[in-house]
Parts: structure tokens; sequence; C-alpha cells
């Protein structure tokens, strides 16, 4: 995940992915002001394929005019962009814009406690769409990685489900890659070569 953002694969296809992180911006106070269709748009202008893209431009209107008072010209860096993107492979990614990291530009003090607070609600629109889906898969995958000592000067590998994520470099990565695939692990080390 980049520098300016925070995001999630999720278990959803593109639409009903595009429907729930609506429905849950909606319940922490957003409105989804703009739609931007990408691949249709591409595919009209350039006659270029792609998997779907959707940029929503979401709007807290009570924070929204909290830092339009406080920096008029703020107005430049709205609103909050939630990206619901299909990769390659058929994987749903839902993203969002990192608050922090874009109204940090402004270098106004009156404008950080209004960036925690739109990250704290974009933060819980994520968590709560993922409680969802989740449910909607009937329970998560459960990776269970057995290293051995020999293995952490190796690359483990895990498995989930009877699927092998790719291999890692260290236990960072495995927590990395365990966390874009919504599989919670649980790690032994055994001292067995």
């Amino acid at each position: 995940m980049s520098n300016f953002g925070f995001g999630k694969v999720v278990k959803l296809d593109f639409d009903a992915a595009v429907l729930k992180v609506t429905e849950e911006l909606a319940k922490e106070g957003f409105g989804v002001l703009t739609v931007i269709d990408v691949q249709a748009t591409l595919k009209k202008k350039l006659d270029v394929d792609m998997p779907p893209y959707r940029i929503l431009g979401a709007c807290n209107p009570a924070l929204a005019n909290q830092a339009i008072s406080a920096v008029p010209d703020i107005g430049l860096l709205l609103p909050c962009n939630v990206l619901v993107r299909e990769d390659g492979d058929g994987l749903v990614h839902v993203e969002f814009m990192d608050p922090g990291a874009v109204l940090g530009l402004v270098e106004d003090p009156r404008v950080d406690p209004l960036a925690d607070q739109v990250k704290h609600k974009l933060e819980n629109v994520q968590l709560a769409g993922f409680k969802m889906i989740s449910q909607a898969t009937n329970g998560k995958r459960l990776a269970i990685v057995f290293v051995s000592l020999f293995a952490l000067i190796g690359t483990p590998s895990l498995f989930a489900a009877g699927v092998e994520i790719p291999p890692a470099n260290n236990f960072s990565e495995i927590g990395r890659v365990s966390q874009q695939q919504d599989i919670p692990v649980i790690v032994y080390v055994s001292r067995d070569a």
C-alpha cells in the first residue's frame, strides 16, 4: 500500500464492494458526491480495456465545513477519495485516501485534528466492511504456519484452505501477505530442521 492511502483486498465481487463501502460511508456521515468510472471512461475515450476501477468522492459535510472554514482553499484537496478496483487476478481492492497524508500538505494546525477525525471514520468504514466480508464467507480462512529454525533463514510459505500464499521473506512479510488476504495467522516455531 502507498504512503498516501490504506485499504484491503476484500472477499466481495466488485459491485457488491462498491455498494458495501457506500453503505458503510453513510453510517459514518459521508455522502458520495462523485462516482468516476475510470474503466468506462478509458474505454470510451481511448478504447482501452481494463478491469473495473471506480473512484468514489466521499464527503462528511460537517467536517468539510470545518475544514473550509479554517482554510478556504482546502477544497482543492477534497473530497476524500475511496477507490474500489479489481486487479488482473480478479481480486477486489477497497482503498481509502489517507486524510493525514493529503491534508498534511496544508500545514495548518487547525486542519490536523480534522484529518485525524476523518481518518478514524474511514478506518471504521474499512473495519465494518471487513466484518461483513467475514460473515459473507462463513468465517475466515486460517493459516497455521509451521516454521522450523532452519526456515527462519529461508523463505516460509503460508497455506490456507489448501491454497498457498506466495512465499514470504520474513515474519513481517508473512503478516503483510496475511493482512492483504484477510487471513489470520498462527505461527508455531519448531526446533526441528
